[in-house]
């Protein structure tokens, strides 16, 4: 117990030292590129935050177990919505760049159409193969839309590929720290006797999305917004194109009823809704940020009585 307490302590200060220099760094990358926080967050942020869980779901793919990843990708697109961003919103209303919702839209439009892949029962390679094409189409639409570097003036610039590395190794610091917060945590509670299924739908489930929930709190205790909702909206879009697209493109995955029937509408739920807020306010304001957190607590709720779907 002694030892979990020590790893619990030092993961979390990873985790919030990371997050702090993180969030620093994606601000100072967006301005030495000349783009904006939103955009820097939806990309390079997000690659950062979300690439574990590529790494995790290729692996467990490669060992014969693709369905669970099916459970990881729409599973956390759901949680770093309705959690992270209720919970963010409620302590700061979250004003975006006007454009934002155009980003949001694509998120629903590829859920919608890993949905549709789901409907036979199976993904397939194939289908992986298109997840993976439509999310480097993705990256080159924004690369054509928006890189402004050539236009800068190098004064102007600062030093971006060195705060891009200083991204990405913050971005490990607060991975390596939510593993440890986490392992140490369900160590802890195990020993205190608390039921497995209690621990997988609140440690295990919310650990997965602690590196996005510690980094979007973060930016939005700094008055970044952008970064916080870009931050979610791009690991999202990871979380559906290249999560289940490379799982299923090294083996193909069974689709779980209650995650078709349920979970994935759900998502879509709460995908509709901030896009929707986005579009016409252009902010997730408190309210918007209470139904989020209320739609989370109803699908606790719904896994506690279900867990077995």
């Amino acid at each position: 117990m002694i030892l979990e307490t020590v790893v619990f302590i030092v993961g979390l200060i990873l985790l919030i030292k990371g997050s702090d220099y993180f969030v620093e760094a994606a601000s100072r990358v967006a301005k030495g590129f000349g783009v904006s926080e939103f955009l820097i967050a939806l990309v390079l942020a997000s690659i950062a935050t979300t690439l574990p869980e590529v790494t995790v779901s290729a692996i467990s793919s490669y060992q014969g177990r693709p369905d669970t990843a099916l459970g990881n990708g729409i599973g956390s697109a759901l949680a770093n919505i309705a959690l992270i961003l209720g919970v963010s919103s409620l302590i700061r209303p979250l004003r975006v760049e006007k454009t934002a919702w155009e980003n949001s839209l694509f998120m629903i439009s590829v859920t919608a159409y890993a949905g549709a892949l789901m409907h036979d029962g199976v993904i397939s390679r194939l289908d992986g193969a298109s997840l993976i094409l439509l999310y480097f189409l993705f990256l080159y639409y924004l690369y054509r839309k928006h890189m402004t570097l050539e236009e800068l003036p190098a004064e102007g610039r600062g030093n971006p590929r060195r705060d891009v590395l200083i991204l990405f190794g913050s971005g490990l610091l607060v991975v390596v720290g939510a593993k440890l917060v986490v392992d140490s945590a369900v160590a802890v509670a195990r020993a205190l006797g608390i039921p497995e299924v209690v621990i997988a739908l609140t440690m295990v489930s919310i650990g997965t999305s602690l590196p996005e929930l510690s980094n979007s709190l973060t930016a939005t205790l700094k008055n970044l917004p952008n970064i916080s909702v870009g931050n979610i909206i791009g690991a999202d879009i990871l979380d559906i194109l290249m999560v289940l697209g490379i799982a299923s493109l090294i083996n193909p995955i069974r689709v779980d009823l209650m995650i078709y029937t349920f979970t994935l509408p759900l998502t879509l739920l709460v995908m509709g809704i901030l896009t929707a807020a986005l579009y016409v306010t252009h902010r997730v304001d408190r309210l918007t940020g209470g139904i989020f957190l209320a739609l989370y607590s109803y699908f606790v709720y719904h896994l506690y009585l279900h867990p077995a779907g």
